[in-house]
């Protein structure tokens, strides 16, 4: 009888270990400086490093990251990119798609997974949404965002100031696509001057498939450190879907309390936090046994 109790208690003790959580890609080329953030801390990135859901990448000047999803997507990322795998549905989930990828900043060149099994379907930004089959780049700046379509069709939707989606346009091979926030997005036969001189060298090569050299080699990212809020300002208030799913990641940050009063003194920009910066907002009221709110008082 003490061995069962002893055991009990120990099992009460041991810390508890939460599933790890599922790789959804790998870094399989990585050119000058990256970091990656996860959880409340910074990361270097290195080639071989594995990617799970929620993972923010961000490039360096004259950096190059290439990442290959489990679905058979390709990604490209450029110089000064910021990058996030904001949705991947477990691998019980991957048959009904519903993966997305966010472009906040920067350049991204994309090769679609075949469509049978494929899991991402979306590359999402601060001013449009692509859902493509194919090759295409997509290029976000401050005030504007493009597409050029290189290969196969997609189908690109402008998105309003708070993240609804418009009507689809559908490009076709070689066709360009670009928006401003206060424009009407408009297509082209041809990618403009200004985006050809920008584009870097490295999308003008077919994008390598490299993962297969990485299958056994799992290379742990090096902790650099944590980030603070003014680092990360522009991914909490971006879009809603992103807002949301930074929440999700970075609500441990929370615990810093320069970290927490930045969310505070901004919360109007970022309203999904409140809950955790005011939780006594959200509370049911308190009733006694006759179902009066004790908060009312008697009367």
């Amino acid at each position: 009888m003490i061995a069962v109790k002893r055991l009990i208690l120990a099992c009460l003790f041991l810390p508890s270990m939460a599933p790890a959580a599922e790789t959804i890609g790998i870094v399989t080329m990585q050119e000058g400086g990256a970091t990656l953030l996860r959880g409340a801390s910074r990361y270097v990135v290195a080639e071989g490093v594995r990617l799970v859901q929620g993972d923010v990448l961000e490039l360096a000047d004259k950096a190059f990251s290439q990442v290959e999803f489990s679905d058979g997507t390709i990604v490209g990322l450029g110089p000064q990119s910021r990058f996030l795998a904001l949705s991947y549905p477990p691998g019980g989930a991957r048959s009904s798609g519903g993966g997305e990828l966010f472009l906040l900043r920067g350049w991204m060149k994309l090769v679609s997974a075949p469509q049978k099994g494929r899991t991402i379907e979306r590359y999402g930004s601060p001013l449009l949404e692509l859902s493509p089959d194919g090759t295409a780049v997509m290029q976000v700046l401050a005030p504007e965002a493009a597409v050029f379509m290189e290969s196969g069709e997609g189908r690109v939707s402008q998105l309003s100031g708070h993240g609804k989606a418009g009507d689809p346009v559908r490009l076709k091979t070689s066709q360009f696509f670009t928006c401003k926030p206060d424009q009407r997005g408009s297509v082209a036969s041809r990618p403009s001057q200004g985006f050809l001189g920008a584009l870097p060298r490295s999308f003008m090569d077919t994008l390598p498939a490299r993962a297969a050299k990485f299958k056994e080699r799992n290379v742990a990212p090096k902790r650099s450190g944590d980030f603070t809020y003014a680092e990360v300002q522009d991914w909490i208030n971006s879009v809603p879907a992103v807002r949301k799913a930074m929440v999700s990641h970075w609500q441990s940050k929370l615990a810093d309390p320069a970290f927490r009063s930045a969310i505070a003194a901004g919360i109007k920009e970022h309203p999904e936090w409140d809950r955790l910066i005011n939780p006594e907002k959200y509370q049911e009221p308190l009733t006694n046994r006759s179902g009066q709110s004790q908060l009312s008082g008697n009367r």
